[in-house]
């Protein structure tokens, strides 16, 4: 058994561990994974890029952290959250919604907007991706970088985008020709499969760029959090591996997921603050299972908390079969070897919600947690007609 013995602050400490939102480029609870590395190098060498995934997975925190990298080096940064522009949008006001966030950030405001009103006869996709190639490449010799974020919520317009992503690829496709484009380099982040960007089947599919797999965790890439343990709870340590030991339990759990490691890291750390008496001394991983049950396992938990949430409403609101959902997570949970499929929509279904991961080419469920919440008996009584 490890020994340690937790000390109640006077004074509370900032909060080393951050669950939910995005991170600051400089928070020291980051985690950087391979796909930092690989996204960084990726569009400084001026790649397409996509990183899409579940939610909760730390896209835009990625997409932060490679934007600031970037500027150290010179390059210009555009962000576009697509959240920001609005839902409730004519094509006009959508389009011209992104041009003006153009304007804002890049500083040419007047330009873009006299560029706007004078172009009107052109079409708004038109239009937008003009006003970047005459106003903005032209003003600046430097090399951009645009970031689209949150692109999932276009589902929510009113108008198709497959046009907005088709001007995207054609602005990789004029480089052959045009030298300007090849100082323009766009990444998309969001919830969504490749063949979601483009669904017109009359239109070429979004078939350019790098895909950037944003994975859970390993025990070595979350070894910062096991440094925040140890300075948050002020350890009193009988063995200088007692943090990663806490810290390899929490993973046992999260299987490291993003989102649910931190929230985990982050009810550890303040443990000391609510039922652990000074100077008592316990069975610490006694103390994580404890606390796992409360955090995610509880009924209460299962109600509240908003990953537990949000995969349970992309599972319920899906777009195809649920019966036929339910029964392949069924399989997966039942350990049925299950093939990924990346042309399979219950398979893309099940990643998208976040519900299970590839491992050797093969679908198993996330991690304990999702495999305790959303077991047989969750099947059972989610299934339509149950009754």
């Amino acid at each position: 058994a490890i020994g340690i013995e937790f000390r109640l602050m006077n004074t509370p400490e900032p909060r080393f561990f951050v669950a939910g939102g995005t991170l600051r480029y400089d928070a020291p609870c980051y985690v950087e994974r391979h796909s930092d590395r690989q996204l960084l190098e990726s569009l400084t060498s001026g790649e397409f890029c996509y990183v899409l995934t579940s939610r909760q997975m730390g896209k835009s925190s990625l997409m932060v952290r490679a934007a600031s990298r970037l500027r150290d080096q010179g390059v210009r940064v555009l962000i576009l959250d697509l959240t920001a522009i609005g839902q409730n949008l004519t094509r006009e006001q959508w389009y011209d919604g992104l041009t003006a966030a153009l304007g804002r950030q890049l500083g040419c405001e007047v330009e873009l907007d006299e560029y706007w009103s004078s172009n009107a006869r052109l079409p708004p996709v038109q239009r937008f991706f003009a006003a970047i190639r005459e106003c903005v490449m032209n003003r600046f010799a430097d090399s951009l970088v645009v970031f689209v974020d949150e692109l999932d919520t276009v589902r929510s317009l009113d108008f198709p985008t497959d046009e907005f992503f088709a001007a995207i690829r054609e602005c990789f496709n004029r480089r052959s020709e045009d030298p300007v484009f090849r100082r323009l380099t766009f990444c998309l982040l969001g919830v969504a499969t490749p063949a979601e960007l483009i669904k017109d089947p009359r239109m070429t599919p979004f078939n350019i760029g790098r895909r950037i797999e944003l994975n859970d965790f390993t025990a070595e890439d979350a070894t910062p959090l096991a440094n925040g343990l140890r300075s948050n709870l002020k350890l009193e340590i009988s063995d200088l591996q007692s943090s990663e030991a806490l810290l390899q339990r929490i993973l046992h759990w999260t299987g490291g997921h993003p989102y649910l490691t931190q929230r985990f890291c982050r009810a550890v750390a303040e443990a000391e603050s609510r039922d652990i008496h000074p100077a008592s001394c316990f069975q610490p991983l006694a103390l994580i299972d404890r606390l796992g049950e409360e955090l995610f396992l509880s009924s209460r938990a299962r109600e509240s908390d908003d990953n537990l949430l949000y995969v349970r409403e992309w599972l319920l609101r899906t777009r195809s079969n649920l019966a036929s959902l339910l029964d392949l997570h069924s399989q997966v949970l039942g350990g049925h070897e299950v093939k990924d499929d990346a042309n399979n929509d219950l398979i893309n279904e099940l990643r998208l919600a976040g519900l299970v991961r590839v491992n050797d080419g093969r679908l198993r469920v996330r991690n304990r947690i999702y495999e305790k919440v959303f077991d047989s008996d969750w099947v059972r009584q989610n299934m339509p007609d149950v009754e």
